[in-house]
């Protein structure tokens, strides 16, 4: 095969320089002053367009108090699934609390105790 300029390689003999930045020529992005466009869920569910609020100072709370229990573990017999509800799957299941009562006046589901649950995922 014959070489011309474009196939013919020429090594690199030079030597390079790495520079690195000091502290005085690093960019820092200044915080937000305003409101920021971020993607987020509404009061719905729904994903959507929303805006977040700029936080200056940040503070750190360390709660210590348990937080309460919103959900409620059910066992069901069979899979089940309702408009507006959700779906339960063969076995336990976490619903929240709003919705237990619905799930349990059905055919095959029942309230699962925490030892029960916790026998059967250890």
């Amino acid at each position: 095969m014959a070489e011309n300029k474009k196939t013919k390689s020429n090594p690199v003999t030079e030597e390079t320089t790495v520079e690195t930045a000091t502290d005085d020529q690093v960019i820092i992005a200044p915080e937000p002053t305003r409101d920021v466009p971020t993607l987020g869920f509404n009061e719905d569910g729904v994903m959507g367009s929303t805006t977040t609020k700029a936080v200056k100072n940040k503070e750190v709370v360390t709660d210590t108090t348990p937080p309460a229990t919103t959900k409620i573990a059910i066992f069901s017999t069979r899979s089940l699934y309702a408009d507006g509800f959700g779906k339960l799957n063969v076995g336990y299941n976490i619903v929240p609390k709003k919705y237990a009562d619905f799930w349990l006046m059905q055919r095959g589901v029942r309230l699962a105790t925490p030892e029960e649950v916790a026998e059967a995922f250890a």
